[in-house]
């Protein structure tokens, strides 16, 4: 008996010899169109290793004695500077000062292209079905939704989607075994180096429908990330607030936002309290549908998985690319592959051809879609009946 992801083991019916194959070109024809749309000689030579500069400065501004967050703080100074928390700080002043300082750079490269592989397969494996068909499909998905955010991931070397991968492999021991403990360290150790994927212990949390079955795991992996952070604030209150002060000159003052709701309000209003609000409504809203999700237990998980990234205010892509699969999975987890083909052939085009004429209007439509996702997921608490 086959079994699919979305029903956490539910008996399904063979598909027809013709589905796998139709679901085969689908996915190949999804990625290899949005390849060809989406990276550009100008996207290419743009994102290609794009923050790998941000890390290696800071590695020779330390080997020189000198602070790296203090480059951002220049008044004039634009673009891209290091400023990872305190902790993360110390980190790399640590890699700096060592023997193996010239590797970290070739390091960060290969991790971040292995997450960028590792992460659409696993959440393929757990949301969309364990079928090589259905795999494939959310791979070529993760790259070409969102505009490209996938593509985007791969090439820019942040050292947040190696996070995620962590994260997201650590879901596999979660999902099929109710095992959390690796979930709680892997969220703990990224929240340790950005604070917003805190938001991901809405997982573990809402999983069951239960607030109390894992909140000791849940509230001892917060408690240490929180160290990350209050250490260094009592013992070095200075540099805590030369963090603070460079990430908000790097986000708030220079713009560089991302592709979130709170970015698309940002640059639309000149009413500085928008942009909070409209997040604080979308968050709200968010946990709501959260809590109505429905029991099937991976397709809650994307649910969770999905609203936990959006709760994220500076929504980079190699942030919302995470989202891509969850997203499908939630809309069209319990579908046939052929719907979820189709779904994804449908999602991945409306995001292009907004990206492609009104890029400013991204972070609405993301948002719409992603609460849209949930509410589909809440109503369509049924079980499959087909691969």
């Amino acid at each position: 008996m086959l079994r699919t992801a979305s029903a956490g083991g539910a008996t399904a019916r063979a598909p027809s010899a013709a589905t796998p194959v139709a679901v085969w070109a689908i996915a190949i024809a999804l990625f290899v169109v949005g390849a060809a749309v989406l990276l550009t000689p100008h996207e290419r030579a743009a994102y290609w290793l794009r923050d790998l500069p941000v890390y290696r400065t800071a590695l020779a501004t330390f080997a020189a004695g000198s602070d790296p967050y203090r480059a951002a703080l220049v008044p004039r100074a634009r673009g891209l500077f290091f400023t990872g928390p305190p902790f993360v700080w110390e980190l790399y002043k640590l890699a700096a000062e060592s023997s193996f300082r010239r590797f970290v750079g070739p390091a960060l490269v290969v991790a971040g292209l292995a997450s960028s592989a590792v992460i659409p397969l696993v959440q393929s494996w757990l949301f969309l079905g364990r079928r090589a068909e259905r795999m494939a499909l959310g791979w070529s998905f993760f790259f070409t939704a969102f505009a490209g955010a996938g593509f985007f991931a791969a090439m820019a070397t942040n050292n947040g989607t190696p996070l995620y991968a962590m994260i997201t492999v650590a879901l596999v021991p979660a999902v099929t075994r109710d095992r959390w403990f690796f979930f709680n360290v892997a969220v703990a150790l990224a929240t340790a180096f950005k604070p917003f994927y805190a938001a991901f212990w809405l997982v573990p949390l809402l999983s069951n429908g239960s607030y109390t079955r894992h909140l000791v795991g849940s509230v001892a992996g917060m408690a240490a990330a929180a160290l990350a952070y209050l250490a260094p604030l009592m013992a070095a209150p200075a540099l805590f607030h030369e963090w603070l002060r460079a990430l908000s000159k790097q986000t708030l003052v220079d713009g560089l936002l991302g592709s979130g709701l709170f970015a698309a309000v940002f640059h639309q209003t000149s009413a500085r309290l928008a942009p909070y609000e409209a997040q604080l409504a979308l968050s709200a809203l968010l946990i709501i549908a959260s809590l109505a999700l429905p029991q099937a237990r991976t397709q809650r998980i994307a649910g969770l998985t999905l609203a936990a990234v959006f709760l994220n205010p500076r929504l980079m892509p190699y942030d919302i690319c995470v989202a891509a699969i969850p997203l499908l999975a939630c809309i069209a987890g319990t579908a046939n592959g052929l719907a979820q083909a189709a779904w994804a052939v449908v999602l991945a085009a409306a995001m292009i051809v907004c990206d492609r004429n009104t890029p400013s209007l991204d972070g609405f439509l993301y948002s719409a879609l992603t609460l849209l996702a949930l509410l589909v997921a809440v109503a369509l608490r049924r079980r499959p009946d087909t691969v």
